[in-house]
């Protein structure tokens, strides 16, 4: 499993970067993601170094970058899951758009919430929490699709 830097970010601001290890056992990331998650100061940054410390998050430089007109981490995120045939983490709209024209298998970070579910890892109860736990740290969901959630969470 490839992620790119947002899903590391906003699901060690809820406390749940755990679930990757948990559900993945390992995760991959480039380079540029490694640069862009360990901003100093940002909380975040020291539960993502201790997982690259306890290494399940492996950092991994695609041998070729794509040109896609994203940012570093997105295009380095993206070739990494071609050059692999893996799936890739991911939550720019953009970004998705390009891995998809390309065949990658993407998940959103939402997407590891419900993965999470579906495995027993969590309850429908704290899936709702977390959902809103992302929202309330940044994370942009949609009216509808957020409606959408909380309907397949009853």
């Amino acid at each position: 499993m490839i992620s790119n830097s947002s899903p590391l970010i906003f699901l060690s601001k809820i406390g749940k970067l755990s679930l990757l290890k948990e559900l993945f056992r390992e995760i991959t990331i480039p380079t540029s993601v490694k640069e862009e998650v360990l901003i100093d100061k940002k909380p975040e940054a020291d539960t993502i170094k201790r997982g690259l410390e306890e290494k399940w998050i492996k950092i991994v430089k695609p041998k070729k970058l794509l040109e896609l007109n994203l940012g570093n981490g997105e295009s380095q995120a993206i070739s990494l899951a071609l050059e692999r045939k893996d799936s890739l983490i991911i939550d720019d709209q953009k970004a998705i758009r390009a891995a998809e024209t390309l065949d990658v298998n993407i998940l959103r970070t939402t997407s590891i919430i419900f993965i999470a579910l579906k495995n027993k890892k969590i309850d429908k109860k704290e899936a709702l929490e977390l959902i809103n736990a992302l929202i309330k740290n940044g994370y942009y969901i949609g009216l509808k699709y957020y409606l959408e959630i909380v309907e397949k969470l009853r």
